[in-house]
């Protein structure tokens, strides 16, 4: 009588641990284009900002080097930047990678482009995020926002253009 005991014991903490193994498992995203994201960095306000993430091109250099060729700033690792778009003031901000991770976390983003060790720059990040403000601090990415679409078509454009010409090594 005791052996069913124990093979029922058994099956159970199997069933268990197969379960529970599975339950852990988190399914990432891929980010084929873009992906605008709430919950970024705190902005005056007390409000957190929405971020637009998209996957890097670890063959180029870091987007704060791009940018600040692009912009012709005095800092390669400059994170913020002022533009003007549509007759209006803006600026961007750059995630690093540790706000990144902080914010976002990597593994909720799944890459769809896998790139040799051999051939990456000094930018490890697999994504990056931008956020994007008015000169009034209003968050441009945010649903709702009427400064979205324009927001979300420099953004777009400036990640393709870093894409396509992003000073790869």
């Amino acid at each position: 009588m005791r052996k069913p005991a124990i093979k029922g014991i058994t099956g159970m903490l199997f069933l268990f641990f197969v379960l529970s193994s599975c339950a852990g498992a988190k399914q990432s995203i891929q980010v084929p284009d873009y992906v605008l994201v709430p919950n970024g960095k705190e902005n005056i306000g007390g409000n957190n900002l929405t971020a637009f993430i998209f996957e890097n091109n670890m063959k180029n250099v870091p987007i704060e080097q791009y940018l600040s060729m692009k912009f012709q700033t005095n800092n390669l690792f400059e994170k913020e930047f002022w533009i003007k778009t549509d007759g209006q003031k803006f600026k961007i901000i750059i995630y690093d990678y540790n706000e990144f991770e902080k914010y976002f976390v990597s593994t909720n983003y799944a890459p769809m482009n896998v790139t040799p060790e051999n051939a990456k720059s000094g930018d490890q990040r697999k994504f990056i995020a931008i956020s994007m403000i008015s000169s009034y601090n209003e968050d441009c990415l945010a649903e709702g926002s009427l400064l979205q679409n324009i927001a979300v078509n420099y953004l777009k454009n400036l990640k393709d253009e870093f894409l396509r010409n992003g000073y790869a090594r």
